[in-house]
């Protein structure tokens, strides 16, 4: 009677975790049309902040429709991904929004269930409209993209949601929509000001009206530089290395980043990229950093097949776990709200990004050459598993490399 009631105990406790878990996440994100995008082809975002350290990217068989998705490592509940039909979805955590059934799916189960059902932003609407009724623990914005060029926000409760439309001009003039951790439903209905997130709400807004007005709105221009933004409490951008104090108590060239785009608590990050008319649904891609995103390098995936075994595993990803320890040199200050910035750029053209980002420059430039082919010829599933295979391995391989380096580089040690 013991061991049972212990396991019914634990069992319990287990799930109260996993609601907490599903709860206290906070992010950043947007979508775009294809008239807002320098390819034209619609694309989604999104920076995940949460305590859950260890993500991984794992190819999920066990519904109608296969998916790809970050996911807790050793879990199967979804915080961004990608299924066989082209159909994308992710979420911010709306903190001012009720999410409060007794009933029904929290965040991640419920993205999990859309993407293992849902082809088109229609069939998700019908899916909230079901929910509506039946209940399900959802606070979320959600993300969304289809292989119909789709793309669209919705402001989720437990029992409603709003439809934020990236096609309809009065909704998104230059066919963008932007969140964090807000509705403008809820607390933000009135005013921003005061509102937790709303510092990365407004820099991302600033941001990405800069790449679209300069014609640059795609999926590097987010994970370059929006994705590795850091800024102050006033929203105004921090250089990096950033060549002074913080605070009379912090150490020189240290970014304090809670309220930054790129935070101490953001774990992993991904840019979601749909396809134009005539493309196959197959050559949608999933680009993804896992790990604090200053700290790893990002790498396309594809809903057709196994993911490497670079970026899953039961504990940690190993793309994860050696970013997380890149993370444990950058931000080794007391409080760890703190990066070094001269690690980062050491302003002698070192540093990890002098690493990284000419690795990521070269990942760029081979998937780049790889979808010209695909979309000339049609997708060759074993070349694309075998590409992204070849790709996580590299992105390993120079992570590893960078971890050694900055850990016996002199500018570390004085």
């Amino acid at each position: 009677m013991l061991k049972r009631r212990t396991i019914i105990i634990v069992a319990i406790f287990a799930l109260a975790a996993s609601v907490f878990i599903e709860a206290s996440a906070a992010c950043t994100i947007g979508v775009a049309s294809g008239r807002a995008t320098s390819d034209r082809r619609p694309m989604i975002w999104k920076t995940r902040d949460t305590s859950r350290k260890n993500n991984a990217v794992i190819y999920n068989t066990s519904f109608k429709y296969k998916f790809i998705s970050v996911v807790n490592a050793g879990s199967t509940a979804v915080w961004q991904g990608l299924n066989e039909r082209g159909f994308a979805i992710l979420n911010a955590l709306a903190k001012d929004l009720s999410g409060d059934s007794s009933s029904g799916m929290g965040n991640g189960s419920f993205m999990r269930h859309a993407l293992g059902n849902c082809v088109t932003i229609a069939d998700f609407e019908r899916l909230l409209e079901a929910t509506n009724t039946t209940g399900r623990k959802t606070r979320a914005n959600f993300g969304v993209l289809d292989a119909v060029g789709a793309a669209a926000i919705f402001e989720t409760t437990d029992d409603k949601y709003w439809k934020f439309d990236a096609a309809d001009p009065n909704v998104a003039p230059n066919g963008y929509i932007l969140r964090s951790n807000f509705a403008f439903n809820g607390s933000g209905k009135n005013a921003i000001e005061g509102l937790y997130s709303a510092e990365r709400y407004q820099r991302t807004n600033t941001l990405v009206d800069g790449f679209y007005s300069a014609g640059k709105l795609n999926c590097k221009s987010i994970l370059r530089t929006q994705m590795r933004d850091f800024s102050d409490d006033t929203c105004k951008p921090v250089s990096v290395p950033f060549s002074g104090k913080w605070n009379s108590d912090s150490p020189f060239g240290y970014i304090q980043c809670y309220k930054s785009i790129c935070r101490s608590s953001s774990v992993s990050a991904s840019v979601i990229v749909g396809v134009l008319p005539g493309e196959s649904v197959k050559l949608s891609t999933m680009w993804t950093i896992l790990g604090q995103p200053a700290c790893s390098i990002a790498v396309p995936y594809w809903p057709v097949g196994q993911t490497p075994a670079e970026a899953r595993g039961t504990n940690t990803a190993p793309l994860c776990n050696v970013a997380l320890k890149i993370k444990s040199l950058l931000f080794d200050y007391e409080d760890k709200k703190y990066i070094d910035s001269y690690k980062l750029r050491n302003g002698r053209a070192g540093g990890l990004w002098a690493i990284t980002f000419q690795a990521e420059n070269r990942i760029f430039e081979q998937a780049r050459e790889k979808l010209i082919k695909w979309r000339r010829d049609g997708p060759n599933i074993s070349e694309m598993v075998a590409t992204e295979s070849a790709l996580a391995a590299d992105a390993l391989s120079v992570l590893e490399k960078a971890y050694v380096e900055l850990n016996t580089a002199y500018y570390l040690k004085n």
